[in-house]
Order: structure tokens, then sequence, then C-alpha cells
């Protein structure tokens, strides 16, 4: 018997990140899959939510400064 796959879970962080945790693959608008930077959390990204990351769709930390 195989585990099932685990959840997804997007937390919303005010003037901050998307938390995504989870088994996923972030894509660019052509379907083609983009790699995330390496993660301080195994098994999460983090995607910009203030539009200032120069590393997009990634946060870069941008919003805290």
């Amino acid at each position: 018997m195989t585990d099932p796959t685990p959840p997804v879970t997007i937390t919303w962080k005010p003037a901050g990140p998307l938390v995504v945790e989870g088994p996923v693959t972030v894509l660019d608008n052509e379907g083609r899959p983009i790699e995330p930077p390496p993660a301080k959390v195994p098994g999460q990204v983090k995607l910009c939510g203030c539009g200032r990351s120069a590393t997009k769709p990634f946060c870069d930390g941008s919003h805290k400064r």
C-alpha cells in the first residue's frame, strides 16, 4: 500500500510572501517548470506577495526592506 500524496497548503503572510507547503511545481507562462531557489524549510516554496522581488515569482525578502 502506498502513502497518499500529502496535501498542499498555501498560507498568506500579510505584507509578505505566500508560503506554499507540499509537493508543488511552479510553471512559467508557457507551462515550463521553474526551479525554485533553495528552501530554508524542506518542502516549502515562498512566492512573492509584494511585487518587489528580484527573483519573481519567488520571494527574495524584498518586503522586509
